[in-house]
Parts: C-alpha cells; structure tokens; sequence
C-alpha cells in the first residue's frame, strides 16, 4: 500500500531540500546572516532599482512600456518631480544606469565584486560584471554600475548573491526577498501584478556556479537613438534643394554671399547679444585661412530650411519612440561654406560638415581649419548648433578692398531664456525648469537633424555660385567637429548613412560626466544650486564660491567607502540627468558606428582624435563612447603631458590642441592633427596614419583603460 507523506512532514522536506542547495552553493544555516538586502514593492529607493516594476503598459512605445516612477512630496521636492515627470516619458532605464541596493545592515564592501554581484543580458544570458562600486555605512547603501554599456531595449537581470557577507563574514541571509515555497529571491508573494513571475523566470537563467541569488532586480533598457534615426530619415525624405545664398546686400542691393578671400580687407561679426536690441562685434579671423596660405579661395554664406521638431522650451515632445516627434515647422538655418582654390574636380568639391563646439560659432572654430582641409582639396561647411551664434539680427559687415561695403545676413539661434534682455554665447542650448533634467538633449538632436539636412542638399547638389552647375560632390560629404561638436558628431555619423566617414575631436559621451569632472564643474555648482531644495552640500570656499562633493568613485578603483552628507542626492540626480539626457549623448549612439549600425546603414570609417588630460570634455567621459563604440583602435591620442613637458608654453589645458593655430608652441600640434583629418576625409576614410609619424607626440590606438583616469597634469 502506497504510503501519504503528511503536508507538514512534505514542507519540512522542502525547506530541507533548499537549504542543501544553499550549503551546496557555499552556504550553511550557521553562517548565514541575518543582514539581507532590504525589500519594497512600491517604494524605489527601499529595493535594488532600477527596476520593471515603475513601469506601465505602452504600445506607443518600441519597448512596449514607459517608465512610472512615484514622486515624492512635491509641495518640498519640487524640482525632484519636475525630473520625474521628464523620466516617466521614457521607455525604459539608462544604459548606464548606477544601480543602488540598500540593506538592512552592514556588509563588507570588500566582498563585493563580479562574482558576488552580477548582470545578465536574458536575450543573450550573457553575465556582466560591476564597476565603480561605493558603500555608504551609515544609509546601508550600495552603489555601482555596469562594467559595459548596456544594449538599448534589452531586458537584464541584476542579481546579488550569498556571496556578499556581513561584517562578521557570514554570507547575506535572504531576508523577505526568498520566497518559502521555492527558495527563489523573488520577494513577497502578496506583490500584485506579474512582475514578481518575470522575476522567477528570468532568475531561472541565473548561472548555476555564481552564487545563490538572494535578492535580484529585472528591468528593461531605454530605446535611446530611435527617434533621433526617425528625425534623421523625416529629413532625407524631403525634396527641397539647394542652398540660398542672396542673403547679402551691396549698396542697398541684394546680393549674393560669395566672396574671394582676396577680396575682404577686413570685417567683423556683429553678434545681436540683447533684446533691445544689442551688438557685440568681433573681427572676422581672415589671417586663420592663410595657415596654408592660397588655400582658401572663397568663403559664402548661405541658408537653408530644415524640419523643426523643437519648441519654444529646447524640448522635443514625447511622443513615445515608435512615433516620429510633430513636426512644428521650418526654421531657416545660416551657413557657410570654405571653397578651395584650384581647379574644381569633374564632380565637384568633396565637402567637410565641421561642427564647433559649446559657447562657439560658426565665424571661430571652423575658420581655424578651413585652410589645412581645403589643402586637401576639401570644402568645409558649417552652421550654428541651436542656441549659438547669437540673436536672429546678427550680421557680418565686410569692407571690400576694391571699395565699398557689404552686410550679410548670418542669423544666429540664440534667444533670451531668462528674460534679462542679454543673449549669451550659448543660451538656448539648454532647457529650462521645468524640463532642466533633459539638459542640451533636444537641441543637439534638433542640430543633428539641421545638418542631415545640410548634408542632404550637398547631396543633392548645390550651386554656390549661380552659375547653374552644381559645385560640390554630395557623394563625398564627411564630417568633423570639435568638443560639442565632437559630441553631436558622434550622432550624426550614427544616424546619416550617406556621410562617408567622421573625426569627432575631443567628444564625450556624457556632458555629466565631464562637466561634474573637469572645468566646466561652474555648470553643475549653478544646477545644483537652482533646485528646490538646493543640493549644496558644502559650505563655500574662501572666496564666497558655492560648492559640492558628489562621492562618486572612478573606474576600476577599490570599493570607495565614505559617506558624504548629501552626496547620495547628487548622485541620484547625476544619474536621473544622465538617463533623460542619454537620447542626446554620443555614449549611446557610439555602438551605432561600428557594432550594430542602424539597418541599411554601413559601418562607419572613424578616427576619435583625444588629448591626454583634457580638462573639459574628460578623459573619462570620452572613455564611455570609446568603451560603448569599441574605438580603442581608431583612437588618436595626443600625449599632451610629453608636448608640456617638451614646452611648456603649450596650453595646460589640451582640449582646443586641435585648432590652436595662434600659440607658435601649440601650432605645430595643430597643424598635425588638422593634417590628419584632411588626409583621413579626403582618402575617404581609409588613410589613418599617425599624426607625427615617427613621433612621440601622437598614437594611434590607446587602451581604454588609460581613460578610466582624468590623467590631468600635476
């Protein structure tokens, strides 16, 4: 006769065989701890986060859900909920998210590595380590992020194992996150929704050998490049051509902006730099194009109408990623253009998009390079990037050496955010409160858009000089861009197909990173200070000057273990900008170049030219996109520290190396990283020689790792 196991005498049984498996995992019932990872089903910052259970079904979205994050009390917390409001459009977490698990005790941090803690990628079941790992005693907190970029729309896995232990050496016990019937770290089973099953599930994929999972998060990465690839292709599907250059006029007569380099003998930029309307004029830098003197033949000025997808805010609506944003219109956009001296080829002048960087325009930057690329047989064409160039009543006012005047209509695209009657450099480059979290995202995604189109009507054919031919050759347009430009490059070469190959110089993949690192730091002191309530965290120096300690650890370094008062806000706010922002870094678009190009799209030739020891755009923000890309080999790296060293009347700062053409010491640097770039564009993308030769001043190829560092000078 068939003997019944009573149901007690069965659970005992159970609960005996999960314990087994835990002592085989490395564990005992003697030394488990009572110290586990802290549980909440409804509050983020009382559970390891990120996590799928903030957010909700959305099919207007490519990942099918949209973050819902719960706010905080909002009559104190006030511009905490203006970030989330901005957080839940998305359609999933960061890929560079900081993960954070509170606990309910202490834990030695030293215990935490990649094999106590871990990722996993479900579609691949790849395991992926940590990185940049912190513990804050007195909040029980830990913090770290992937040791690798995270793929866009991919659902991951975090899990933390029996591996970690407590202070005494005993392995985390499971604490509320194990759940009786199976042992699995899944959490309460009274937790509503169908969350806590796609945890049992995807914790099945939880490699045998790593560890006995006692507590464990799931969730589903952001879409971060789709729309601005859905901009991108509204614009090639235009048909508008050409270019207008009538934007002049001579003697009270319209004209057309096209005049030889002979022919100026002198002029400024009047820049309208006020409402009332103000000007600040400065000298057009025409001794620049003589760098390879008689190079430059021409320089014109033009406009063209590109499909505006930005509002009044710097904001692009959400409209949720499977969705191209409303078009609101045209804006009419200034350029210019370099034309080289010499017989025009059959098919016309190759043409060089060259981005400027932040705080810059298109009458600086692109001037000091013009020469170098137009010896290479290369036109150079650039605009305004949104918020830049001063006001819309802006001009260049030229004295002609035959006699005479001329004025020429060069509109710039900043506005008066603040209403205090002043257009500065670069505002309305950024969105305001309420949509400050987003930061310059939008407009460098509507700047990527302009020069799609841009590069579109080179494509197409464009006459600069009214002769009915077609001057340029739209099959050769490439592109290069320095600091901001490097940046929004980055995108643009992910996005445009039809650009045949790229050098973004001194770019990052995240303008958080560098800012809160390097000399720009002013920008997050100003941020931080502007919230409610204020994230100011430590008293002012000696000077009156506001500042603040984030408490964030480098790569590759031991766990940091210090507490900061208020640094874990800081910290959490770095992270939510990063995340709304990521749509408008190179970090995310960077794997788009090489790794997985966007379909129908081709690898792209690429050279990221860097400096050691940038003190702007970081060696560590750049670090993301060589990192997320897998560009350590098209890596030229200017070893600064041996130029200082060899003189140092070179600038401290490396970060405009590439386009410092009036330092006698720096120019000869310049000239070879400009040289560079005009033999890697006009050869098409395949000529990557270093830039010295032989020297030691320049290598190509340089090991991430060198970037994990600021490597500042002493």
């Amino acid at each position: 006769m068939k003997k019944t196991t009573p149901p007690t005498l069965l659970r005992l049984s159970v609960l005996a065989l999960v314990a087994a498996v835990g002592t085989a995992c490395g564990g005992s019932s003697d030394d488990t701890s009572d110290v586990a990872v802290a549980f909440s089903s409804s509050k983020p910052d009382a559970a390891p986060f990120p996590s799928d259970r903030y957010t909700v079904a959305d099919t207007r979205q490519l990942s099918q859900l949209r973050v819902a994050l719960p706010k905080p009390d909002c009559a104190v917390r006030v511009s905490d909920c203006y970030d989330i409001d901005e957080l839940n459009t998305l359609d999933g977490f960061s890929l560079v998210p900081r993960f954070t698990v509170p606990f309910t005790g202490d834990i030695d941090p030293a215990t935490v590595t990649s094999d106590s803690v871990y990722l996993l990628e479900l579609a691949s079941g790849r395991k992926i380590g940590i990185n940049q790992t912190a513990w804050d005693a007195p909040a029980r907190l830990l913090s770290f992020k992937s040791d690798e970029l995270l793929r866009e729309q991919q659902r991951y896995l975090m899990v933390v194992t029996d591996r970690v232990r407590d202070t005494a050496g005993k392995r985390l016990g499971g604490g509320e996150w194990l759940d009786a019937s199976s042992g699995l770290a899944i959490g309460r089973a009274s937790e509503s929704g169908g969350y806590r099953e796609a945890l049992r599930q995807a914790l099945a994929q939880a490699p045998a050998n790593a560890g006995k999972p006692v507590a464990a998060t799931l969730f589903t990465t952001q879409n971060a490049t789709a729309t601005l690839a859905a901009m991108a292709a509204a614009a090639k599907a235009r048909t508008a051509t050409g270019i207008d250059f009538m934007v002049a006029t001579q003697g009270g007569t319209p004209a057309r902006a096209l005049f030889g380099i002979d022919q100026i003998a002198s002029g400024v930029v009047h820049r309208q730099s006020g409402t009332a309307p103000q000007f600040a004029d400065t000298a057009l830098r025409l001794s620049a194009l003589q760098v390879v003197p008689g190079s430059v033949a021409q320089v014109g000025f033009g406009r063209f109408a590109s499909p505006t997808f930005l509002d009044a805010k710097v904001r692009i609506a959400p409209t949720g990623t499977a969705a191209l944003p409303q078009l609101l219109g045209e804006t009419q956009v200034a350029v210019q253009v370099f034309v080289p001296a010499g017989t025009k080829p059959a098919g016309g002048w190759p043409v060089v998009l060259f981005g400027h960087g932040l705080g810059n325009n298109m009458h600086d930057s692109p001037w000091a390079i013009a020469s170098v690329l137009a010896s290479y047989g290369l036109a150079t064409a650039s605009i305004h990037v949104v918020g830049h160039g001063g006001g819309a009543q802006s001009t260049l006012e030229l004295a002609l050496s035959g006699g005479g005047q001329a004025s020429v209509a060069v509109p710039g695209r900043g506005i008066d955010q603040n209403g205090d009657g002043q257009i500065t450099p670069f505002e309305g480059a950024t969105a305001p409160a309420p949509y400050g979290v987003i930061g310059s995202r939008d407009a460098l995604r509507q700047t990527v858009t302009d020069l799609v189109e841009l590069a579109r009507r080179f494509q197409a054919g464009v006459d600069i000089d009214g002769d009915g031919q077609s001057d340029f050759d739209g099959r050769r347009v490439t592109y290069s861009g320095q600091s901001f430009g490097g940046v929004y490059g980055t995108m643009l070469l992910a996005v445009d197909k039809d650009l045949v190959a790229g050098v973004p110089n001194v770019g990052g993949g995240s303008l958080i990173e560098a800012t809160r690192l390097g000399g720009l730091r002013s920008l997050r002191v100003a941020s931080l200070a502007g919230r409610t309530p204020s994230l100011i965290n430590l008293p002012p120096t000696a000077t009156g000057a506001a500042q603040f300690d984030e408490n964030l650890p480098f790569r590759g370094q031991p766990v940091l273990s210090k507490h900061v008062d208020g640094a874990q806000a800081i910290a959490k706010l770095f992270d939510h900008s990063e995340w709304a922002q990521q749509s408008g870094e190179a970090t995310a678009y960077a794997p788009l170049i090489r790794l997985r190009p966007l379909a129908g799209h081709a690898p792209k030739p690429i050279v990221y030219q860097l400096a050691k020891g940038d003190t702007v755009m970081t060696n560590t923000s750049s670090g993301m996109v060589v990192r997320g890309g897998a560009l350590g080999d098209r890596v030229s790296w200017f070893r600064h520290d041996l130029a200082f060293n060899n003189n140092n009347a070179v600038a401290r700062n490396p970060h405009g190396y590439m386009l410092d053409i009036t330092n006698p010491a720096a120019l000869p640097y310049a000239l070879q990283a400009q040289r560079q770039i005009g033999a890697f564009l006009a050869s098409g993308g395949t000529d990557f020689s270093d830039a010295d030769g032989t020297g030691p001043y320049y290598e190509n190829v340089v090991d991430p790792a060198v970037l994990d560092a600021l490597n500042f000078l002493p």
